[in-house]
């Protein structure tokens, strides 16, 4: 074991190797109401399992005690929420949080502990016979989990949910098209000409499957691109949710340049396909053959 890895004067289980063996794992289940059904609060279910036995004593004798610590930046909640057994749940008014909720969870000492031991300690502990916990420290760090209030999950299978084509109301008669990504949504900006051709097709299933190989796929290239770890818009958090819960997206990564591209066709599903199967409905409504061969078709 590293020094450098050494945050406590004493053995932590989760803290990387300072207490050996199987790590802690945390299960977690959210209930979240409608959106109509304001009344009702979040609900947050977990389960912790652990198999360190000096720990696991401490807590069945009532020195110990599971504890989850809530905190939303956005309106400055900050709750602590203990429990005696490993499964618990956590209830939080939907009044009382916005945007991320974060909880991180521990096993922290509910009483003086002057001579703890733990059996599984890294040997680079085994020098002090003993050590002398103080109340509210904690014995294990179980991880963390978080939680975007502002996002309605069950609407993430949608691009919808975080991408807009609208009117460029600002430059109406600007030339190009504008991507807008500071903000809630990926805003695709179009001018006033070609935001009214868009809305007159936009309702046809075919044509929108050229528009999801063309500008919209165009936005989210660009909006990956602009993509950041600190995840301060609603919209990229809105994308970590969908790539983190879906195995397409295993093998590419958020944040890296090389990778944008090919997320932006998976969370389209495979546009060009979709553009393949339909080009040729659209050349027969135009009246075109793939056996063209008038003058003006032939290569000089």
């Amino acid at each position: 074991m590293q020094a450098t890895d050494m945050n406590f004067p004493y053995p932590v289980l989760g803290m990387r190797d300072s207490i050996l063996g199987k790590s802690p794992v945390v299960r977690s289940i959210a209930h979240i109401p409608p959106k109509k059904r304001i009344s009702e609060p979040y609900r947050w279910d977990f389960e912790v399992e652990i198999d360190n036995k000096d720990i696991i004593s401490l807590v069945e004798t009532g020195k110990a005690e599971y504890m989850c610590e809530v905190l939303c930046s956005a309106t400055l909640l900050r709750d602590i929420f203990l429990s005696k057994s490993p499964k618990f749940t956590v209830e939080i008014g939907r009044k009382k949080v916005n945007k991320r909720i974060e909880f991180k969870l521990f096993i922290v000492a509910v009483e003086h502990l002057p001579e703890y031991k733990n059996a599984n300690a890294h040997p680079d502990y085994h020098e002090v016979e003993s050590f002398d916990i103080p109340k509210g420290a904690p014995l294990a760090i179980l991880g963390s989990y978080h939680w975007d209030a502002d996002l309605c999950y069950e609407d993430l299978t949608s691009l919808r949910s975080i991408l807009r084509i609208v009117e460029n109301e600002t430059n109406p008669n600007e030339e190009f098209v504008n991507l807008d990504t500071d903000g809630d949504y990926i805003k695709l900006e179009l001018p006033r000409l070609q935001y009214k051709a868009f809305t007159e097709v936009s309702a046809n299933p075919e044509i929108t499957k050229v528009l999801h190989s063309t500008i919209v796929l165009f936005a989210l290239q660009g909006a990956l691109a602009m993509y950041s770890p600190h995840k301060t818009h609603r919209w990229e958090r809105a994308i970590e949710a969908m790539v983190s819960r879906d195995e397409r997206f295993r093998d590419l990564e958020l944040g890296q340049p090389a990778d944008a591209a090919a997320i932006a066709v998976r969370l389209l599903g495979n546009p060009f396909k979709a553009l393949g199967d339909v080009l040729p409905t659209l050349g027969a409504a135009r009246g075109v053959t793939g056996d063209d061969s008038s003058e003006d078709g032939e290569d000089e």
